[in-house]
């Protein structure tokens, strides 16, 4: 699929062919993408766009190896921040090749298509999973960075809608609200410099008072554009409680349905 098939956002907001060719020669190894998204998230300056996307293509070489690309995307991402951060956890996978890798981290990251087009992607995030007696919270974040930068295809516009259940699980490491606030900002500040328009919207539920500290906290980290795409939804936020029925105002009732399915499903005794 062409990148101006993608997202009507490419075609329609062409930026100047004139800045796009600059990027092109200054980073031939990116995509026409790419070379939209950052120019577009620098509001049209080229030089500020090169100097971002470089970074990004930098990133990659230190982040990505093809040669794990088997792994299913959390297992690989995983991998890869623990091995990036020098981190250890006891259990090994198997790579390509034979040799014992880094275990993957209690996955906090779910992919789900809903409705009629496959652009239409949700990404269900469960913060309670987080476990930091495994590994410190920026490595989950750099794991969201390096799941997104995987199952995202470069060579596209596509967008995705986070939402984000903060409730409690059984048999979760269950972190608590202030532990999470390092955690939003690092992955907010990885997230707007290596996946800019990338994010459709994001939903927050149910959200308890804490929560609205963290927000605070994490907003000045966002541009207007950001912040004008995230949502808010109250509520009480036990393991038991049902999602809020305000939910429903952002969230047909098939995929919230479809979310708690998930959800559940990771319970442990």
């Amino acid at each position: 699929m062409s990148p101006s098939s993608c997202h009507s956002d490419f075609a329609d907001n062409q930026p100047g062919s004139k800045e796009l060719g600059d990027i092109e020669q200054a980073l031939p190894g990116s995509t026409k993408a790419e070379r939209w998204r950052f120019l577009t998230d620098r509001n049209g300056d080229s030089k500020s766009a090169i100097k971002k996307l470089r970074n990004y293509l930098e990133w990659r070489i230190r982040h990505c190896d093809q040669n794990m690309h088997h792994l299913d995307p959390w297992t690989y991402a995983t991998h890869m921040a623990l091995q990036a951060t020098g981190s250890i956890v006891d259990s090994t996978v198997r790579s390509a090749h034979g040799t014992d890798t880094t275990a993957k981290l209690p996955c906090t990251l779910f992919m789900l298509e809903h409705g009629e087009s496959a652009e239409n992607k949700y990404l269900q995030h469960l913060p309670a999973r987080i476990d930091t007696k495994l590994a410190h919270t920026s490595v989950y974040a750099l794991a969201i960075a390096i799941y997104l930068d995987r199952v995202l295809d470069r060579t596209s516009t596509e967008k995705v809608t986070l939402v984000i259940d903060v409730r409690s699980g059984y048999g979760w490491a269950n972190i608590k609200a202030y532990h999470l606030l390092p955690f939003m900002q690092s992955t907010v500040r990885l997230l707007c410099d290596l996946h800019p328009l990338r994010l459709e919207r994001c939903i927050i539920f149910p959200v308890p008072t804490m929560a609205n500290y963290i927000w605070m906290a994490v907003k000045p980290f966002l541009g207007k554009d950001t912040v004008d795409k995230v949502c808010l939804v109250s509520g009480p936020a036990g393991t038991n409680d049902r999602a809020p029925d305000k939910l429903n105002n952002d969230l047909d009732c098939e995929l919230i349905r479809k979310f708690d399915e998930k959800r559940i499903s990771c319970f442990s005794k």
